[in-house]
């Protein structure tokens, strides 16, 4: 029994020191001051870093967007520089439509003067080149170019009386005005 007596005392306790509260040591606190120094130094890393990123991000996004706007523009500098190449090759061809309109107008039986202006015709549709309406039409300074101008009661107000030359345009580009007289 003698040994159950042993197992059975009571331990005793150590005592505890009064400058601590429980559960803490000086090693404790030292460690945990050391702790928080550590986190808020790498908190402040953390935020110089975040805002690192965002300046970062923002560079990139002007940089995207510039490279966006410089793109667009050179896409519609060349597409302007095509269309206005296109239009002025498609002008110097007007003088030889008129030469061709005016060689059927004075032999309107020569076979091979149609056969020239069926195919002129033709390649004219095909460039979606078409005359700008003139005679009897309503005046528009946008396609025709008014360098006569005549009174007539039985007109009504700015109608074309006659086409002197042909306007073309090509879609809604005027490649050429007509050249017309205009009423009242």
């Amino acid at each position: 029994m003698e040994e159950n007596k042993k197992d059975t005392a009571p331990e005793t306790e150590a005592p505890e020191t009064e400058a601590t509260p429980a559960g803490e040591t000086p090693e404790t606190e030292k460690k945990e001051k050391k702790d928080k120094k550590f986190f808020h130094k790498e908190q402040k890393e953390l935020e110089a870093a975040k805002a690192q990123l965002a300046e970062k991000e923002n560079q990139y996004l002007r940089l995207y967007a510039e490279y966006e706007n410089f793109r667009k523009r050179s896409e519609k500098e060349k597409t302007d520089c095509y269309n206005t190449a296109y239009g002025d090759a498609l002008t110097a061809f007007l003088p030889l439509i008129d030469s061709m309109t005016q060689a059927l107008q004075f032999s309107p039986e020569d076979q091979g003067i149609k056969a020239l202006a069926k195919q002129l015709s033709d390649i004219l549709a095909k460039l979606n080149i078409t005359e700008i309406e003139s005679d009897g039409a309503q005046f528009d300074p946008n396609v025709h170019n008014a360098i006569m101008h005549e009174e007539n009661p039985e007109l009504g107000e700015n109608v074309v009386t006659q086409t002197f030359q042909k306007g073309y345009k090509r879609g809604d580009k005027v490649l050429r005005c007509a050249m017309v007289k205009v009423a009242n």
